[in-house]
């Protein structure tokens, strides 16, 4: 039955990325921004911030040594590493790959890449490799759950981070920063054991669901549609 249910939330996780670029594939036909959005995740979340925490908790000496020694510092550090890579590198994406591209949905089609690669390795291979022996049907609700709430911050902050681009609003930056770090929170606190698991899924999925009504104001004010590479 583990196998069963570990295979489960391989599909069900998949699912959500292969829907979503179909849809996005049918709707605006080149996927430019979603290429895009998976080169942002591996430059940005799986080279650049990992090589730097991993660096800053075991290479540093002093550094190391004052960061490991608190939960609190490491959940901090932690969840402002992922606020500032993830959401600098979209800028970052959206200012070299996609300057030429107009239209709030870009921002969507950014995110499908970003998070369809994040599900692959951060979910769908650590579930294939280590095969956890505890894993049920349990497991694999929580981890679609999971997963598909993640999906939506990472929509909701890409649309941001556009915002802030497409309409020279960099205050909306900081603020992508600022509301990522804050949703990662519970998890990096379940991580290093400062809350339960409970209060940590229903925190995380306030958060996000408060971080997407604040974006939708965002979402509003910015032109409909997805036109690639306007010259």
């Amino acid at each position: 039955m583990r196998t069963l249910w570990i295979a489960a939330a391989c599909v069900a996780v998949c699912l959500i990325p292969l829907v979503s670029g179909l849809v996005w594939r049918k709707r605006y036909e080149k996927m430019r921004p979603v290429w895009m959005g998976v080169m942002g995740f591996f430059a940005f979340a799986a080279i650049a911030e990992m090589l730097f925490v991993m660096i800053c908790l075991s290479a540093l000496g002093p550094v190391s040594k004052a960061l490991n020694a608190s939960p609190v510092r490491l959940v901090v550090f932690s969840c402002l590493c992922a606020a500032v890579f993830e959401e600098v590198g979209r800028f970052l994406i959206y200012r070299s790959g996609l300057a030429h591209c107009r239209g709030r949905s870009i921002a969507t089609g950014y995110a499908i890449g970003h998070f369809g690669a994040e599900i692959l390795i951060l979910t769908v291979w650590p579930l294939l490799s280590k095969a956890a022996a505890d894993f049920s049907a349990a497991g694999a609700g929580i981890t679609v759950y999971e997963r598909l709430v993640a999906c939506a911050g990472h929509t909701a902050l890409s649309v941001l981070v556009w915002y802030a681009f497409s309409e020279k609003k960099p205050g909306a930056l900081l603020a992508a920063i600022a509301l990522h770090a804050v949703c990662d929170a519970p998890v990096g606190m379940l991580r290093y054991g400062l809350i339960g698991q409970t209060a940590s899924e229903i925190c995380f999925g306030a958060f996000v669901a408060i971080l997407c009504i604040i974006v939708l104001q965002c979402w509003k004010k910015m032109p409909a549609g997805a036109i690639i590479e306007v010259e």
